[in-house]
């Protein structure tokens, strides 16, 4: 998908017939967008080569704060965005056209490089507000629409250890210091969690079963003497059976004193859309930018 600006061409006017008409050209950008820190600023732009082209915006933020989340006031363990949809005002906007061809560098460079071969620049002062969405996810394999174990609709309200994280960011479901992704098989797009694998044959899949093997002892608590690192599954006695946690027939009772650390996997969808803008060469005064998708993770633990 590809979005259009629509810009006065100028030049087309100095080989056409002088009739009166204004002639307006289209220009293709990408509406994805590139940003980067250049000092204590953000610069948010796009380049396009035949011809070469760029749009850019040197804005008061940086992508940290941008991006910035707190702790939830409610519970520790999950976070929230300290402003989703921040506005900035009186930033410098830029569309320009060049002789050569150009790259990224000539964006936030100490030295810029010296045959960029600007032919038109035109500046303008806009407002940027940005829409920006988090999405969570543990990773741990299982689509977050198949955490949804008491199917209202509401993933939040899934949590099976009890622990604070709802499944959907739970890496370990069951709390069991058996990560879930080592309790899953692999599943197609038709996953079922009727699939999914059941050592006891409990009717509990493994992800959610704190016994796996049902000998009465909780896997958490199957930890090798040896080997007291919050993770059950590296503890092997018999090689053709597997860890200890899924053998029946070895029972180590070393009682856990904490929970394994959590990862979260963090996406930030950001938005932005430039208003106000004062261009002889533009013929629009709002501008769908472009979206920016952002990556981070985020490691908690939780009370044991």
């Amino acid at each position: 998908m590809r979005v259009v600006f629509s810009f006065l061409a100028l030049a087309f006017l100095f080989t056409s017939c002088d009739d009166g008409d204004i002639i307006t050209t289209e220009l293709d950008f990408d509406d994805t967008f590139v940003a980067t820190n250049c000092d204590d600023e953000l610069i948010c732009y796009k380049i396009k080569t035949e011809p070469s082209e760029s749009l850019s915006v040197l804005i008061s933020t940086t992508l940290e704060e941008l991006i910035e989340t707190t702790v939830d006031l409610d519970n520790d363990l999950l976070v929230n965005l300290v402003d989703f949809n921040p506005v900035f005002t009186n930033n410098q906007f830029n569309y320009r056209t060049y002789s050569n061809t150009i790259t990224s560098d000539i964006f936030c460079s100490v030295i810029p490089p010296s045959n960029l071969g600007v032919t038109n620049d035109y500046p303008t002062n806009v407002t940027a507000t940005f829409e920006i969405t988090l999405i969570e996810d543990d990773n741990d394999g299982i689509p977050a629409a198949f955490e949804d174990l008491n199917g209202d609709g509401d993933l939040d309200n899934d949590d099976t250890d009890g622990d604070g994280l709802p499944n959907y960011l739970d890496a370990d479901d069951d709390g069991d210091n058996v990560l879930t992704s080592t309790e899953m098989p692999n599943y197609s797009t038709e996953f079922e969690l009727t699939q999914a694998l059941d050592t006891d044959g409990d009717g509990t899949p493994n992800y959610l079963d704190t016994d796996d093997d049902n000998d009465g002892v909780p896997t958490i608590n199957e930890e090798g003497v040896n080997t007291p690192n919050q993770n059950p599954a590296d503890d092997i006695s018999n090689n053709t059976v597997g860890a200890d946690y899924l053998n029946v027939d070895v029972v180590n009772n070393i009682v856990a004193t904490a929970y394994r650390v959590h990862t979260i996997n963090q996406e930030f969808q950001i938005k932005l859309t430039l208003t106000g803008i004062n261009l002889s060469v533009l013929t629009q005064d709002v501008l769908e930018f472009g979206t920016l998708t952002s990556t981070n993770s985020r490691a908690v633990t939780p009370t044991f």
